[in-house]
């Protein structure tokens, strides 16, 4: 007999524990990762948004105007004296308002005319200068250019989909699929662009790119394009022996053609696609003061934040209505939140610094041979807060310190064990391999081994591997590419 099961509902209360992030929170953990810029950026529109919060700034800029030209409040209210009323009012009269302000002023209603010749004149963005870019640049050529407009058309996809250096991310075959085109078409817009300027532009590879940049040369570069076409490789490789043997020519031959090859732009759209600069603008001044680093907050610039008193007298006045003082007291909690959250966030960005000065003072002093190994855990055990809230405050903040600026991050390196049982931080070791390269004999350059038993002999216990990984890092060649860039 099969067995009937009731579906019933029944309520039950358990415990749990949950971390739960209210907006506050949320605000608080945003401002931590934030630059003076982007705060100030997010200052400036919560002050557009919430009309309690205001600039003591600007009033005390206000007041500073009126103090600058000897009128207090008091005096600006102040009523004129009636002998000095009749002369105000008697030279007012004197003079004639529509004369002076004809030039200026039109009290005529604006005509269908004037609004015509107003707009024939020139806007001053008109007058201001745009970097041209690459996609203008071929723009102007390809409506320059005789062709039909099926391989006008095509040409302006093919525009569209280059990258930052100058090279085709698209296919001729989805070019084919997405526009309908034979691949002759394909071809042949392909072959229109390949002739713009730069020379290169709109290759699918380095090969192509290199050898349309071969084409113009008058003089013989049969060479140099065996060289791009079938050993490439070797080149960037820097195998110049190998490439002898392979194709049987000298090495003088081989180093002509190599000079030329390298006049050649790898990147031919780099130079049309110039980044705008990236300002950088320090939180936090580190300064020696009566022989001791003090740190600074840097505020300039910075809204200094506090609440209007206009609007919290409304908010206790009777006269404000239930609906109005709900909206007031709403803005009033958020902006008492963000006054806090920007004050917390300054704080610990202080501390975090005060505790860089007490660990790496030797930095401070004599450069990178005097900087310390320190973790982001150590700082944040030594000042009870989570690893996360140091990380998050050292994120794209920068310090101005006797060594130049630099990011906060840069002071969190791991280190490297020395034999006298200390620690040396790693960019300290990475500039150690780096001068070694650089008083190195180039007929004979140092194997990773060598440096490797360089630095045991002072006290810096690391492996071959190990240097070869940070010499890579550094983008410094091996000793073999080294000995053959000097050969060459």
């Amino acid at each position: 007999m099969a067995h009937q099961h009731r579906l019933s509902q029944s309520l039950q209360t358990t415990l749990s524990q949950r971390l739960t992030l209210t907006p506050s929170l949320l605000q608080k953990i945003e401002l931590l990762t934030m630059s003076n810029l982007e705060l100030c950026d997010l200052i400036t529109q919560e002050m557009t948004a919430n009309p309690i919060l205001e600039d003591a700034r600007e009033s005390d800029d206000t007041q500073e105007i009126h103090e600058a030209v000897g009128m207090t409040d008091k005096e600006e209210a102040k009523p004129p004296e009636n002998g000095q009323d009749t002369l105000a009012k008697e030279a007012l009269d004197d003079i004639d308002f529509d004369d002076f302000f004809s030039e200026y002023l039109d009290a005529e209603p604006p005509t269908h005319e004037r609004e015509a010749e107003d707009s024939d004149r020139p806007t001053f963005e008109s007058f201001l200068v745009h970097a041209t870019s690459l996609i203008d640049h071929l723009g102007w050529q390809l409506a320059m250019a005789p062709c039909t407009p099926e391989i006008r058309d095509l040409a302006e996809k093919i525009i569209g989909n280059l990258d930052a250096d100058g090279f085709l991310d698209l296919t001729l075959e989805e070019l084919c699929e997405t526009e309908k085109c034979t691949m002759e078409q394909a071809q042949a817009a392909l072959a229109l662009v390949q002739g713009f300027d730069p020379v290169g532009v709109a290759a699918r590879d380095l090969k192509e790119c290199l050898l349309l940049q071969l084409k113009p040369f008058k003089r013989d570069v049969s060479l140099e394009r065996q060289l791009v076409e079938e050993h490439l490789g070797l080149v960037q490789a820097h195998k110049f022996k190998e490439i002898c043997a392979r194709l049987n020519c000298d090495p003088e031959d081989l180093s002509a053609a190599m000079e030329v090859i390298r006049t050649l732009d790898p990147a031919p759209g780099r130079k049309y696609n110039s980044t705008e600069p990236q300002y950088v603008v320090p939180e936090v001044v580190i300064a020696k003061v009566d022989n001791e680093f003090v740190a600074f907050m840097n505020d300039d610039g910075m809204p200094r934040l506090r609440l209007n008193s206009s609007y919290r007298s409304m908010i206790k006045g009777s006269k404000t209505s239930p609906e109005t003082r709900d909206f007031l007291r709403e803005k009033f909690r958020s902006a008492v939140d963000l006054i806090r959250s920007i004050d917390q966030r300054q704080q610990t960005l202080y501390r975090v610094c005060k505790c860089i000065i007490q660990r790496q003072r030797d930095f401070l002093e004599n450069g990178v041979r005097g900087l310390r190994p320190m973790l982001i855990k150590d700082l944040a055990g030594e000042l009870g807060v989570h690893s996360s809230t140091v990380s998050r405050v050292v994120t794209n903040k920068y310090v101005d310190t006797p060594q130049g600026v630099m990011e906060l991050r840069k002071f969190f390196t791991t280190g490297v064990d020395r034999e006298d049982g200390g620690e040396i931080s790693i960019l300290n070791v990475k500039n150690k391999i780096k001068e070694m390269i650089q008083k190195e004999d180039a007929t004979k350059p140092y194997s990773d081994d060598q440096l490797s038993r360089m630095l045991k002999t002072q006290g810096i216990q690391i492996t071959r591997r190990t240097v070869a990984k940070y010499r890579e890092q550094m983008r410094i060649s091996g000793s073999r590419e080294r000995k053959i860039n000097y050969q060459y």
